[in-house]
């Protein structure tokens, strides 16, 4: 099995988080981080709260699939990505992502409000 590397978590408890949850959590990282917000990695982030605020039309579900999905490949261990991203009640997006990694398809289900990307499933596929 593919060692996807260990970690501290995000919520600063310093807990080491290692395997299929650290690439989730990276993954979901990507996707609360503003484009440009990390000076060691410009091209790092897609933020998907600001089109929270953004008319949701079919064209813009299909080109905020494309963006998730180029945003996960940017992870080197992901070598390429399937989307599929739906609107919820209450100023939600539900994400699926389907990330092929070098010897299984990892499946992950995020959740997006106003304040928090959430992984809600992640599971080797």
């Amino acid at each position: 099995m593919t060692d996807f590397g260990t970690d501290i978590t995000e919520e600063l408890t310093w807990h080491r988080v290692s395997g299929l949850e650290n690439l989730a959590r990276a993954i979901a990282r990507r996707y609360i981080t503003p484009r440009g917000a990390l000076w060691y990695a410009p091209n790092y982030g897609l933020d998907l709260r600001v089109y929270l605020h953004e008319a949701v039309t079919p064209e813009r579900l299909e080109e905020l699939r494309i963006l998730v999905e180029q945003e996960c490949e940017k992870d080197p261990r992901v070598l390429f990505a399937r989307a599929e991203v739906n609107v919820e009640p209450g100023h939600r997006l539900q994400v699926r992502i389907v990330a092929e990694t070098d010897d299984t398809p990892v499946e992950l289900v995020v959740s997006v409000d106003r304040l928090n990307v959430e992984v809600l499933n992640a599971y080797p596929g």
